[in-house]
Protein backbone atom coordinates (compact mmCIF):
# COMPACT_ATOMS: atom_id res chain seq x y z
CA UNK A 1 0.00 0.00 0.00
CA UNK A 2 1.57 3.16 -1.13
CA UNK A 3 0.85 6.63 1.28
CA UNK A 4 -0.30 9.75 -0.86
CA UNK A 5 0.42 13.00 -0.05
CA UNK A 6 -1.35 15.88 -0.99
CA UNK A 7 0.35 18.49 -2.94
CA UNK A 8 -1.02 22.53 -1.99
CA UNK A 9 -0.54 23.77 -5.61
CA UNK A 10 1.60 27.04 -5.65
CA UNK A 11 0.11 30.08 -6.66
CA UNK A 12 1.96 33.29 -7.73
CA UNK A 13 2.25 36.28 -5.27
CA UNK A 14 0.45 38.36 -7.92
CA UNK A 15 -2.58 35.83 -8.59
CA UNK A 16 -4.85 37.76 -6.36
CA UNK A 17 -3.67 41.59 -7.89
CA UNK A 18 -6.76 43.17 -9.35
CA UNK A 19 -5.25 45.13 -12.70
CA UNK A 20 -4.66 48.84 -11.53
CA UNK A 21 -4.71 52.19 -13.90
CA UNK A 22 -1.08 52.81 -12.33
CA UNK A 23 -0.15 49.58 -13.77
CA UNK A 24 -1.40 49.58 -17.02
CA UNK A 25 0.25 53.11 -16.71
CA UNK A 26 3.85 52.05 -15.79
CA UNK A 27 3.46 49.57 -18.55
CA UNK A 28 2.57 52.11 -21.12
CA UNK A 29 5.67 54.51 -19.39
CA UNK A 30 7.98 51.36 -20.12
CA UNK A 31 6.94 51.05 -23.64
CA UNK A 32 7.10 54.89 -24.86
CA UNK A 33 10.92 54.99 -23.20
CA UNK A 34 12.67 51.48 -24.42
CA UNK A 35 11.72 52.72 -28.43
CA UNK A 36 14.50 53.75 -29.61
CA UNK A 37 12.69 55.79 -32.16
CA UNK A 38 11.31 58.33 -29.54
CA UNK A 39 14.68 58.65 -28.14
CA UNK A 40 16.26 59.42 -31.61
CA UNK A 41 13.19 62.08 -32.75
CA UNK A 42 13.47 63.94 -29.11
CA UNK A 43 16.37 64.41 -30.51
CA UNK A 44 16.50 65.54 -33.42
CA UNK A 45 13.19 68.26 -31.80
CA UNK A 46 15.90 69.25 -29.53
CA UNK A 47 18.18 70.19 -32.56
CA UNK A 48 15.25 71.90 -34.58
CA UNK A 49 14.47 74.45 -31.63
CA UNK A 50 17.68 74.80 -31.10
CA UNK A 51 19.14 75.35 -34.66
CA UNK A 52 15.90 77.60 -35.61
CA UNK A 53 16.32 79.61 -32.31
CA UNK A 54 19.98 80.35 -33.83
CA UNK A 55 18.78 81.00 -37.02
CA UNK A 56 15.83 83.69 -35.69
CA UNK A 57 18.92 85.30 -33.54
CA UNK A 58 20.84 85.99 -36.74
CA UNK A 59 17.76 87.59 -38.06
CA UNK A 60 17.15 89.89 -35.41
CA UNK A 61 20.70 90.97 -35.27
CA UNK A 62 19.88 91.49 -39.14
CA UNK A 63 16.91 93.76 -38.50
CA UNK A 64 18.65 95.42 -35.63
CA UNK A 65 21.44 97.05 -38.39
CA UNK A 66 19.20 97.95 -40.38
CA UNK A 67 17.37 100.28 -37.57
CA UNK A 68 20.59 102.34 -36.59
CA UNK A 69 22.44 101.88 -39.73
CA UNK A 70 20.47 104.41 -41.94
CA UNK A 71 22.10 103.20 -45.34
CA UNK A 72 21.27 99.45 -44.61
CA UNK A 73 17.71 100.74 -43.87
CA UNK A 74 17.31 102.88 -47.34
CA UNK A 75 18.95 99.67 -48.79
CA UNK A 76 16.19 97.79 -47.40
CA UNK A 77 13.59 100.15 -48.51
CA UNK A 78 14.68 100.14 -51.79
CA UNK A 79 13.81 95.85 -51.49
CA UNK A 80 10.68 96.65 -50.34
CA UNK A 81 11.48 95.81 -46.91
CA UNK A 82 8.87 96.77 -44.37
CA UNK A 83 10.98 98.77 -41.27
CA UNK A 84 11.25 97.27 -38.11
CA UNK A 85 10.34 98.98 -34.43
CA UNK A 86 13.04 98.01 -31.99
CA UNK A 87 10.01 97.22 -29.86
CA UNK A 88 9.38 94.41 -32.61
CA UNK A 89 12.80 93.08 -32.46
CA UNK A 90 12.89 92.64 -28.75
CA UNK A 91 9.20 90.97 -29.06
CA UNK A 92 11.25 88.48 -31.15
CA UNK A 93 13.64 88.06 -28.81
CA UNK A 94 11.14 87.22 -26.18
CA UNK A 95 9.82 84.27 -28.75
CA UNK A 96 12.95 82.64 -29.20
CA UNK A 97 11.97 79.50 -27.56
CA UNK A 98 8.85 78.70 -29.80
CA UNK A 99 11.04 80.00 -32.78
CA UNK A 100 10.76 76.17 -34.62
CA UNK A 101 7.31 74.79 -33.50
CA UNK A 102 6.05 75.38 -36.44
CA UNK A 103 7.97 72.33 -37.89
CA UNK A 104 8.77 70.68 -34.65
CA UNK A 105 5.16 69.99 -33.81
CA UNK A 106 5.12 67.83 -36.84
CA UNK A 107 7.86 65.57 -35.41
CA UNK A 108 5.74 65.59 -32.10
CA UNK A 109 2.92 64.72 -33.31
CA UNK A 110 4.99 62.10 -35.75
CA UNK A 111 6.22 60.76 -32.19
CA UNK A 112 2.74 60.15 -30.66
CA UNK A 113 1.21 58.83 -34.15
CA UNK A 114 4.32 55.84 -34.03
CA UNK A 115 3.65 55.56 -30.67
CA UNK A 116 0.36 53.72 -30.92
CA UNK A 117 0.53 52.67 -35.16
CA UNK A 118 3.30 50.26 -34.55
CA UNK A 119 1.72 48.28 -32.04
CA UNK A 120 -1.04 47.44 -34.88
CA UNK A 121 2.46 46.84 -37.86
CA UNK A 122 4.10 44.63 -35.07
CA UNK A 123 0.50 42.88 -34.02
CA UNK A 124 1.67 43.56 -30.79
CA UNK A 125 -1.58 45.45 -29.89
CA UNK A 126 -3.27 41.73 -29.93
CA UNK A 127 -0.84 41.19 -26.56
CA UNK A 128 -1.80 44.53 -25.03
CA UNK A 129 -5.30 44.17 -24.95
CA UNK A 130 -4.95 40.78 -24.27
CA UNK A 131 -3.30 42.09 -21.22
CA UNK A 132 -5.13 44.48 -20.71
CA UNK A 133 -8.80 43.86 -21.83
CA UNK A 134 -10.13 47.22 -20.55
CA UNK A 135 -9.23 49.06 -23.85
CA UNK A 136 -10.45 52.47 -22.33
CA UNK A 137 -7.43 52.04 -19.54
CA UNK A 138 -5.11 51.70 -22.36
CA UNK A 139 -5.99 54.07 -24.61
CA UNK A 140 -6.17 56.70 -21.48
CA UNK A 141 -2.75 55.63 -20.48
CA UNK A 142 -0.97 56.18 -23.78
CA UNK A 143 -3.11 59.17 -23.96
CA UNK A 144 -1.67 60.35 -20.55
CA UNK A 145 2.17 59.35 -21.39
CA UNK A 146 2.39 61.54 -24.85
CA UNK A 147 0.71 64.89 -22.95
CA UNK A 148 3.33 64.29 -20.11
CA UNK A 149 6.54 63.58 -22.40
CA UNK A 150 5.33 66.85 -25.25
CA UNK A 151 4.96 68.95 -22.67
CA UNK A 152 8.05 68.20 -20.55
CA UNK A 153 9.79 68.49 -23.69
CA UNK A 154 8.23 71.67 -25.30
CA UNK A 155 8.86 73.07 -22.39
CA UNK A 156 12.70 72.23 -21.50
CA UNK A 157 13.82 72.62 -25.04
CA UNK A 158 11.84 75.86 -25.35
CA UNK A 159 14.09 77.23 -22.31
CA UNK A 160 16.98 75.82 -23.66
CA UNK A 161 16.20 77.52 -27.51
CA UNK A 162 15.58 80.88 -25.51
CA UNK A 163 18.75 80.78 -23.79
CA UNK A 164 21.55 79.65 -26.95
CA UNK A 165 19.25 82.11 -28.90
CA UNK A 166 20.01 84.81 -27.10
CA UNK A 167 23.58 83.98 -26.50
CA UNK A 168 23.78 84.91 -30.74
CA UNK A 169 21.63 88.41 -29.62
CA UNK A 170 23.46 91.47 -30.05
CA UNK A 171 23.79 92.76 -26.25
CA UNK A 172 21.92 96.24 -27.45
CA UNK A 173 18.73 93.93 -28.15
CA UNK A 174 19.54 91.49 -25.49
CA UNK A 175 19.76 93.89 -22.65
CA UNK A 176 16.57 95.03 -23.37
CA UNK A 177 15.24 91.49 -22.78
CA UNK A 178 13.71 91.12 -18.61
CA UNK A 179 13.45 87.52 -18.04
CA UNK A 180 10.52 88.28 -15.89
CA UNK A 181 8.36 89.38 -18.14
CA UNK A 182 6.69 86.81 -19.46
CA UNK A 183 9.28 84.79 -21.19
CA UNK A 184 8.60 81.72 -18.86
CA UNK A 185 4.72 82.29 -20.19
CA UNK A 186 5.82 81.83 -23.65
CA UNK A 187 7.68 78.60 -22.69
CA UNK A 188 4.40 77.31 -21.01
CA UNK A 189 2.41 78.51 -24.49
CA UNK A 190 5.10 76.12 -26.20
CA UNK A 191 4.65 72.93 -24.08
CA UNK A 192 1.00 73.46 -24.29
CA UNK A 193 1.19 73.59 -28.17
CA UNK A 194 3.50 70.49 -28.06
CA UNK A 195 0.95 68.46 -25.78
CA UNK A 196 -1.87 69.28 -28.04
CA UNK A 197 0.07 67.92 -31.19
CA UNK A 198 0.43 64.78 -28.97
CA UNK A 199 -3.13 64.53 -28.76
CA UNK A 200 -3.80 65.00 -32.39
CA UNK A 201 -0.71 62.40 -33.39
CA UNK A 202 -1.98 59.81 -30.92
CA UNK A 203 -5.93 60.16 -32.46
CA UNK A 204 -4.68 60.03 -36.22
CA UNK A 205 -2.32 56.76 -35.37
CA UNK A 206 -5.16 55.02 -33.90
CA UNK A 207 -7.87 56.12 -36.32
CA UNK A 208 -5.72 54.84 -39.11
CA UNK A 209 -3.29 52.06 -37.45
CA UNK A 210 -0.71 53.12 -39.61
CA UNK A 211 2.34 55.31 -39.19
CA UNK A 212 2.47 56.95 -42.49
CA UNK A 213 -1.12 57.34 -42.74
CA UNK A 214 -1.49 59.35 -39.82
CA UNK A 215 1.74 61.51 -40.05
CA UNK A 216 0.26 62.71 -43.38
CA UNK A 217 -2.71 63.44 -41.93
CA UNK A 218 -1.62 65.60 -39.43
CA UNK A 219 0.76 67.57 -42.29
CA UNK A 220 -2.35 67.87 -44.26
CA UNK A 221 -4.28 69.00 -40.76
CA UNK A 222 -1.74 71.69 -40.07
CA UNK A 223 0.09 72.67 -43.25
CA UNK A 224 -1.85 71.61 -46.38
CA UNK A 225 -5.57 72.89 -45.35
CA UNK A 226 -4.15 76.23 -44.22
CA UNK A 227 -2.23 76.79 -47.45
CA UNK A 228 -5.19 75.78 -49.90
CA UNK A 229 -7.86 78.59 -47.14
CA UNK A 230 -4.44 81.30 -47.80
CA UNK A 231 -5.44 80.68 -51.72
CA UNK A 232 -9.14 80.71 -51.82
CA UNK A 233 -10.00 84.61 -52.74
CA UNK A 234 -13.12 84.45 -50.97
CA UNK A 235 -13.62 86.50 -47.69
CA UNK A 236 -15.20 83.41 -45.32
CA UNK A 237 -12.31 81.58 -46.38
CA UNK A 238 -9.63 83.79 -45.32
CA UNK A 239 -11.66 84.43 -42.08
CA UNK A 240 -11.76 80.67 -41.31
CA UNK A 241 -8.05 80.61 -41.95
CA UNK A 242 -7.80 82.52 -38.95
CA UNK A 243 -8.76 79.52 -36.62
CA UNK A 244 -7.14 76.72 -38.62
CA UNK A 245 -4.95 74.85 -35.92
CA UNK A 246 -1.46 76.16 -37.60
CA UNK A 247 -2.63 79.43 -36.79
CA UNK A 248 -4.01 79.30 -33.14
CA UNK A 249 -0.61 77.64 -32.31
CA UNK A 250 1.60 80.47 -34.10
CA UNK A 251 -0.96 82.48 -31.49
CA UNK A 252 0.05 80.65 -28.69
CA UNK A 253 3.72 80.55 -28.90
CA UNK A 254 3.51 84.26 -29.87
CA UNK A 255 4.93 87.22 -27.78
CA UNK A 256 3.45 90.74 -27.72
CA UNK A 257 0.33 90.36 -28.54
CA UNK A 258 -1.67 93.45 -28.43
CA UNK A 259 -4.42 93.71 -26.12
CA UNK A 260 -6.93 94.15 -28.78
CA UNK A 261 -6.22 90.80 -30.78
CA UNK A 262 -9.10 89.51 -32.45
CA UNK A 263 -8.32 86.05 -30.70
CA UNK A 264 -5.79 85.96 -27.37
CA UNK A 265 -3.82 83.09 -25.79
CA UNK A 266 -7.08 81.44 -23.80
CA UNK A 267 -9.55 81.83 -26.97
CA UNK A 268 -6.28 80.08 -29.56
CA UNK A 269 -5.75 77.58 -26.39
CA UNK A 270 -9.22 76.30 -26.30
CA UNK A 271 -9.65 76.71 -30.44
CA UNK A 272 -6.34 74.28 -30.86
CA UNK A 273 -7.58 71.95 -28.27
CA UNK A 274 -11.28 71.51 -29.60
CA UNK A 275 -8.63 70.56 -33.09
CA UNK A 276 -6.92 68.21 -31.23
CA UNK A 277 -9.34 66.71 -29.40
CA UNK A 278 -11.62 65.98 -32.18
CA UNK A 279 -8.66 63.55 -33.63
CA UNK A 280 -8.21 61.77 -30.39
CA UNK A 281 -11.97 60.84 -29.74
CA UNK A 282 -12.29 59.75 -33.16
CA UNK A 283 -8.98 57.11 -32.58
CA UNK A 284 -10.42 56.67 -29.05
CA UNK A 285 -13.89 55.14 -30.77
CA UNK A 286 -12.27 53.43 -33.03
CA UNK A 287 -9.66 51.49 -30.41
CA UNK A 288 -12.62 51.12 -28.48
CA UNK A 289 -14.97 49.85 -30.66
CA UNK A 290 -13.37 47.94 -33.39
CA UNK A 291 -11.52 44.46 -33.55
CA UNK A 292 -7.55 45.00 -33.42
CA UNK A 293 -6.82 43.00 -36.53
Amino acid sequence: MTATTSVTPRTSTYANHKLSFWGVLRSEALKFRTLTTNWVMTLVIGAVLVLLALAVGAAINQLYSYTTDPQLAADAAERGAMPQSVEGIVDMAYGLGGSGMQLACMLIASVAVVFIASEYATHQINTTLTAVPKRSMVYLAKLIIVSIYAFVIGFVFAAISYFVGLMLVNDNIANQVDFNSGVVMNWLGVAIFSMLMAWMGLGFGALLRNNAGGIVLVVVLMFVISLVFMMFPWEWATDFAKYLPMAMGETIIGYGLPDDAEIGYVQAGGILALWSAIPALLGYLRFRFTDPK
